[in-house]
């Protein structure tokens, strides 16, 4: 349900007038380059990287230090409640992805969960020229502190588009606004609000409530590397009739460098046992 939500993404603005961007061709056309774009980022092929990823959610508050390997991210806990770990909290991570290596079997399936995931989502985002209206914002309000020349568009459900699964059906409770760097076509940040209740399955599958809100950004982190870099999620769900929660979560990667080969998972979980702790 989080991967689902995850593809259906107000910042503080600087109101400035239009930038160099040519506003002249139709907003889809800029959607259509965009997600041509970043089609490449979501699919994660061929990039290897390595960060640290804060999650803040119901369970707590907690940073890993992550590599992304060929057959999928693995993760070493570093971080708990905004503290370092205890010796036995430490040794305790150590002895899960010792035994991971020994057994593969959970690790496996979450990289199948995630490719799946991945998958829907590329499904997703080819839709989003189709299954949206778009337009100009007036006057362009431009993120503060970011690139100065942004293509600013806000968009509503096409009442033309017809989803043919139930992923594609929730793009219809979804309205917000996307900000595109004008130069490299990248997405910069997204907003979405969901402005109606959005039966999945009828509403026996699941049910995301309206009044809900995403956030999504994304940086350059240098040499062209872009990659999401802020989620924050606050949504009602309910799931399977009967069981309603609402999720409220934040994630956050920072000091994003690619890893200077492509390594295995087994090598991945080698490095995170034996490099020093990142800050």
């Amino acid at each position: 349900m989080r991967a689902l939500l995850f593809t259906l993404l107000t910042a503080i603005t600087l109101p400035v007038s239009a930038q160099t961007a040519d506003l002249s061709q139709a907003p889809r056309d800029w959607v259509v380059t965009t997600v041509n774009t970043e089609l490449p980022v979501v699919a994660r092929d061929n990039l290897y990287l390595r960060y640290l990823s804060r999650r803040v959610d119901e369970r707590g508050d907690v940073v890993r230090d992550t590599i992304e390997a060929k057959e999928g991210a693995v993760a070493r806990l570093v971080s708990k409640e905004g503290r370092a770990l205890t010796k036995e909290e430490n040794e305790a991570e150590c002895a899960r992805l010792n035994a991971t290596l020994e057994d593969p079997s959970g690790f496996l399936k979450h990289h199948k969960r995630d490719r799946s995931n991945i998958s829907l989502t590329t499904e997703l985002i080819k839709l989003m020229p189709d299954a949206m209206l778009w337009t100009y914002v007036p006057g362009q309000p431009q993120l503060a502190g970011r690139s100065p020349q942004q293509v600013v568009l806000d968009f509503h459900p096409n009442p033309a588009f017809h989803p043919s699964g139930m992923a594609q059906a929730a793009l219809g409770s979804l309205e917000g606004r996307i900000w595109i760097d004008s130069q490299s076509h990248h997405m910069m940040r997204m907003e979405g609000h969901i402005f109606r209740d959005a039966n999945l399955g009828w509403g026996l599958i699941a049910k995301i409530y309206a009044g809900g809100n995403l956030e999504l950004d994304q940086r350059d982190f240098g040499n062209g590397l872009w990659t999401y870099s802020r989620l924050t999620m606050d949504i009602t769900v309910r799931e399977v009739l009967v069981h309603t929660v609402r999720v409220k979560s934040l994630f956050e990667a920072t000091n994003v460098t690619p890893m200077p080969k492509a390594l295995s998972w087994q090598d991945a979980i080698k490095v995170l046992l034996t490099a020093p702790l990142r800050p």
